[in-house]
């Protein structure tokens, strides 16, 4: 009777161990919803602002009108002076969301949000994936979605994710390949498809190398047949589009992405950016506890002093593919974080790593909650089951859901500037230099020449910047706008001192409008 007594009891403490564990993660995951909901109202205001978020906007909206039916990819000493840094998917994508109705602004914009959302989406089917059928669908289900929604949480992606830009495209398209490439043990089909999408991914981005790369290394050693079939399909695909754009553009194709994207390297400005988001670590600490919780799914697993038994290992336990596939993609991924050490790397090179973390926190989320949700969680796990949920609220906390923006851009006196500055450029009788090409382009106005990029060229000798000093100097302009101050970084990146030189001299008036100066001629 009394073994009875204390056998009720002990259910009964584990069901409210199990009841608290459960309701922390709870909370934890209606923050994780609330911060996604702040952050999608700001993503649709920052698509509908009607003028400049980046300065990357204007030029990627230049390349997409040149796609495929203008000087795409063409000759860089000749005006308009434009570099093409990408491959052309996202702007073929752009082009035909603007379709709808068009506003290219807006439309690649509103393509990089969705691209955004289905990221966050395919974040949490990966984890709840990976931890497959052995694991309660309760646990699968809260741990996956809390992961998901912490693709919201990162700044970069924040930041990011509104623009017409390429990158929240290009980490899709790596994602859904990983997916797919996931489930294709029982459908066969879908690592073709998977590869598909990995050579998608290198036509938006062709730094997008990580996830085909990981998913090859782990078919090569599970099933090298289907692994030569799928990949050798994406070789043909892969070469066959490299070879119509090489015909189409002369072979300026392989010019633009490999010699004039080959900018000044610095490992002291890799660690810089890094090093500016530190703020981030506590999710970085929870998926790399991710990955340690994953692979404890994998019986028998080989230890690092077995480690030449790994392959016969992952050939006998299909289930331990999916953590070896998501493993090898988070060690790429932090190799390809050297590449922020470019002259000109911005926070997006941080994306892809970051977006997988949340997979890892799904996964991690799901191993702790697995337990709980059948009862079966030892006593001494609850501490942890319980510290994990408020970490990740407290790193919530401090994360922003917006971007500061001010009222969508500066106020209704700035906008009215920015409208007064948009007509001044469009009755132009002459092209405007500009470093905002947004403005340009809302303008009717073709972009002449990007300033970064060709200072970047003209810097190390790969550009004679005579060509646009000339035409400076020869007032071919009929003014030059310009949103930094000589003296400031961003000034110093986009116009070399010759440059500079050159504006003075040839457009010695200045006019403050809308945030900008005009740089106007003599009389």
């Amino acid at each position: 009777m009394r073994g009875e007594v204390l056998g009720k009891a002990g259910g009964i403490a584990r069901f409210s161990a199990a009841r608290w564990v459960i309701a922390a993660h709870g909370v934890a995951l209606l923050a994780l919803v609330a911060h996604f909901l702040v952050y999608l109202r700001y993503a649709v205001e920052a698509v509908r602002f009607p003028f400049e978020l980046d300065y990357g906007e204007g030029i990627v909206w230049q390349q997409a009108l040149c796609i495929p039916d203008g000087p795409m990819y063409g000759d860089i000493t000749r005006f308009p002076f434009l570099v093409f840094h990408y491959p052309p998917v996202y702007h073929l994508v752009a082009r035909a969301a603007a379709l709808l109705n068009g506003d290219m602004l807006l439309a690649g914009r509103a393509v990089s949000v969705v691209c955004t959302l289905l990221t966050g989406l395919l974040a949490a089917a990966l984890a709840y994936e990976t931890a497959g059928p052995r694991v309660s669908r309760t646990a699968r289900l809260m741990g996956a979605a809390a992961g998901g929604l912490t693709v919201f949480c990162y700044w970069p992606v924040v930041a990011w994710s509104p623009l017409m830009r390429v990158d929240m495209l290009a980490v899709l398209l790596s994602f859904l390949g990983v997916w797919l490439a996931l489930r294709a043990a029982r459908h066969p089909w879908m690592l073709p498809a998977a590869v598909l999408a990995f050579v998608l991914a290198v036509y938006t981005k062709q730094t997008s190398v990580s996830a085909p790369l990981a998913v090859l290394a782990v078919f090569w050693i599970t099933d090298r047949r289907m692994a030569l079939k799928a990949y050798g399909l994406g070789l043909v695909a892969g070469l066959a589009v490299l070879a119509v754009l090489s015909w189409m553009t002369e072979g300026g194709f392989l010019r633009h992405l490999l010699l004039y994207n080959l900018n000044r390297f610095s490992f002291g400005a890799a660690f810089q950016v890094v090093g500016r988001h530190v703020q981030q670590l506590v999710f970085l600490l929870l998926a790399l506890y991710g990955v340690a919780a994953g692979w404890r799914w994998a019986k028998n697993a080989p230890g690092w002093k077995h480690l030449p038994r790994f392959p016969e290992y992952l050939r006998r336990e299909a289930a331990a593919r999916p953590m070896a596939v998501l493993t090898l993609y988070l060690v790429l991924a932090t190799l390809m974080l050297l590449t922020l050490g470019k002259s000109g790397a911005e926070l997006n090179y941080l994306i892809e790593w970051m977006c997988l973390w949340s997979v890892l926190i799904g996964v991690l989320l799901i191993a702790i909650l697995d337990p709980f949700c059948t009862e079966n969680a030892p006593g001494g796990r609850m501490l942890f089951a319980l510290l994990v949920p408020a970490a990740l609220l407290a790193q919530v906390a401090i994360m922003p859901a917006a971007r500061g923006y001010g009222d969508s851009g500066g106020g209704a006196d700035t906008m009215r500037q920015l409208e007064t500055l948009t007509a001044r450029i469009r009755d132009a009788r002459a092209p405007v230099l500009s470093d905002d090409m947004v403005l340009l382009l809302k303008a009717g106005k073709t972009v002449p020449w990007e300033p970064a990029i060709f200072a970047e060229l003209a810097s190390t000798g790969r550009w004679d910047e005579r060509l646009i000093v000339d035409k400076i100097m020869a007032r071919g302009f009929a003014f030059i706008l310009t949103l930094a101050k000589p003296g400031e970084g961003a000034y110093e990146n986009r116009f070399t001192p010759a440059v500079h030189q050159a504006i003075e001299a040839a457009y010695p008036r200045l006019e403050k409008l809308g945030g900008h100066t005009l740089h106007l001629p003599p009389d």
